[in-house]
């Protein structure tokens, strides 16, 4: 299938630039055999009623990690990212998924097309997350799940430690207008109980499960880590204004409470997810 043309408006052209940078890194570390998100795509598959030819719409899909363990558990796979490298991996990894280039307020699918939509760590991403929400609730068929998660709390979460090291080499951003942001779904934190179930209201959703998940990150070492976490926009960001080493040794200082004595590192996360309803 060709790519669709990622569009001017909302967040894809961002992204794509900032992800594409390093998607190799990416799919190979965080999204590995030893992928962060596997436990939340575990919970979350084992929450859903997956069958033989189950159509799953993964938003956001990256380089294609749950797409693949959907596939093997028989489902039928679409994917949508911003950025075209992710999906030239996502392809690999499942041959005969649907994978496509778009922005994810505009999704090139029709209504009622997809038995589960998912978004893990994407929503937000959009320039405006109800709408986001709302679209897939569109291509989700009547009462189909769309499952969603977000970082959590960030005292529960040792990525926090590591992200301070932003407070180093970036100013301070500007506050948007708290309303308009409010609108859009940026103003409440995520993390907060209810403010996800929320905003799938907004969106037209019905809120079902929802709750926190604890889970582990673990490295072999220092290099494998930083290869993978700079592969994020975060970092790309700050290595394009401050150099490259800069933010490696800004985040290598973070990084010390949680290496082991044989050099291993393991980071303690949290997220917050939700089961909703179209």
């Amino acid at each position: 299938m060709a790519d669709q043309a990622v569009t001017a408006t909302g967040s894809a052209q961002a992204q794509a630039d900032l992800w594409g940078e390093r998607a190799r890194d990416w799919a190979d570390v965080m999204e590995g055999s030893n992928a962060w998100g596997l436990p939340v795509y575990e919970h979350v598959l084992g929450r859903v009623a997956l069958a033989e030819g189950t159509r799953v719409l993964d938003v956001g899909c990256g380089s294609g990690r749950f797409s693949r363990m959907a596939a093997d558990r028989g489902a039928r796979i679409a994917g949508l990212d911003a950025t075209p490298a992710f999906v030239e991996i996502a392809r690999e990894r499942v041959p005969d998924g649907d994978f496509r280039v778009g922005e994810m307020e505009e999704l090139p699918w029709a209504d009622d097309s997809f038995d589960l939509v998912t978004g893990f760590n994407s929503f937000f991403i959009a320039a405006d997350m109800v709408n986001a929400l709302r679209e897939a609730g569109r291509v989700a068929r009547p009462s189909a799940p769309v499952a969603m998660s977000v970082f959590g709390r960030p005292e529960r979460c040792d990525s926090t430690t590591v992200f301070g090291a932003m407070g180093d080499l970036f100013p301070p951003k500007p506050t948007e207008d708290p309303d308009r942001d409010d609108e859009r779904g940026k103003n409440r934190p995520l993390h907060e109980e209810g403010a996800l179930e929320a905003l799938a209201q907004k969106a037209g959703l019905t809120p079902g499960e929802a709750g926190y998940l604890e889970f582990a990150e673990e490295y072999p070492n220092l290099e494998t880590l930083l290869r993978g976490m700079m592969a994020a926009p975060p970092w790309r960001r700050a290595a394009r204004a401050v150099g490259e080493e800069a933010v490696r040794e800004a985040m290598t200082a973070r990084l010390v409470p949680f290496e082991d004595s044989a050099g291993r590192y393991r980071l303690e996360e949290e997220v917050r997810y939700l089961i909703a309803t179209a």
